[in-house]
């Protein structure tokens, strides 16, 4: 399978500015005749092949009175002889790239579509668990609540019946004394 490269990724890769890039490819397509891919769109790729050729273009650029058309040219009667002008024999290829590439695509994103669902089932499932426990302490917490209630209530009818007694015995007490006091002035 061929590895199809972006411009930004080979401007990288050569770590040379747009501005150099978009200056050899415009010498090597004019002057050397070169011709690099491009996709649908218009968008120029490339291949390792591609790279190469310009790895060489710039090493030779750096001899002394290489000319950058001269460099062109010299590219271009190199790859000539590989057959890499030859428009007709790339198009095919290149279509096949590109339907390789969205088949690729296509296949990591069905994929990837599996993955999420997994994911999102699992978080589902998750989810629904935790609704149950939370409804477990939901109950637990209502059955404490009531039996608390009912524990306050009777606390306070314990209180009110020792009240009720203690006021009672207070009651008898008074009568009791009040008894005792007229019978002493009598």
């Amino acid at each position: 399978m061929t590895i199809i490269y972006k411009p930004s990724d080979v401007m990288k890769q050569l770590d040379i500015k747009e501005s150099l890039y978009k200056k050899y490819i415009a010498a090597l397509e004019k002057d050397g005749g070169y011709v690099f891919q491009k996709n649908q769109q218009g968008h120029r790729i490339f291949t390792a092949e591609d790279i190469q050729t310009l790895e060489k273009f710039m090493e030779l650029i750096k001899y002394d009175g290489m000319t950058i058309e001269k460099v062109s040219k010299k590219i271009g009667e190199m790859n000539s002889h590989d057959g890499h002008d030859s428009i007709s024999e790339e198009e095919p290829n290149r279509y096949d790239v590109m339907a390789l590439v969205e088949q690729a695509v296509s296949s990591a994103l069905k994929v990837q579509e599996k993955q999420i669902h997994e994911v999102m089932t699992s978080i589902a499932n998750q989810n629904n668990e935790l609704k149950v426990q939370l409804k477990r302490i939901e109950d637990k917490h209502d059955k404490v609540f009531v039996q608390s209630l009912r524990e306050s209530q009777e606390n306070k009818k314990l209180m009110l019946e020792e009240v009720k007694t203690q006021v009672k015995s207070e009651i008898a007490a008074a009568k009791e004394e009040k008894k005792k006091w007229w019978k002493f002035g009598k």
